[in-house]
């Protein structure tokens, strides 16, 4: 498979991602990579009911899904999703020829600090960032495509100052 856009996105597919990444993607198909979404029927079915008819959808485990990126030698076109920074650093070795992940929204909770507005993370998010940042990952903030990208490794720093 060719991952032509890999997003950390917590809320995985909704209303951004069917209309605007997928496209800017120019996906056929969605890879969900996410322990609880691939244990969670209810929600397996949400994002398949979340995604367009014409659109293939897997939803995978970590472990499932560093698999299939490993084997899968299609030229098929794909929107990769993570739910967070740990799963995106456990699935990046597994893609060829990837350097960047684009991060979305990542909602504010109790224990998070604040990087912008829309973009919260847990400590164990940061050290995630940070070993992606040792692997030479860009990782870059936008919301939709046309947004300007923001440097994920910039904005940390901005906040430990």
């Amino acid at each position: 498979m060719k991952v032509t856009v890999f997003r950390i996105d917590e809320r995985l597919i909704h209303g951004q991602i069917v209309t605007a990444w997928l496209q800017y993607a120019d996906a056929k198909q969605i890879l969900v990579i996410d322990d609880a979404a691939a244990k969670d029927q209810l929600r397996r079915s949400l994002l398949q009911m979340a995604t367009p008819k014409e659109v293939k959808l897997s939803v995978l485990s970590v472990e499932e899904g560093k698999e299939r990126l490993s084997s899968d030698e299609t030229d098929d076109k794909t929107l990769l999703l993570v739910g967070s920074p740990a799963a995106a650093n456990a699935v990046i070795d597994s893609i060829n020829d990837l350097k960047t992940i684009n991060v979305g929204n990542q909602n504010m909770k109790k224990g998070k600090t604040r990087i912008l507005d829309n973009f919260w993370l847990f400590p164990e998010d940061l050290a995630a960032f940070e070993e992606l940042q040792e692997k030479n990952i860009t990782c870059e903030f936008r919301t939709v495509p046309n947004d300007h990208a923001q440097n994920v490794y910039d904005l940390i720093a901005k906040t430990n100052q």
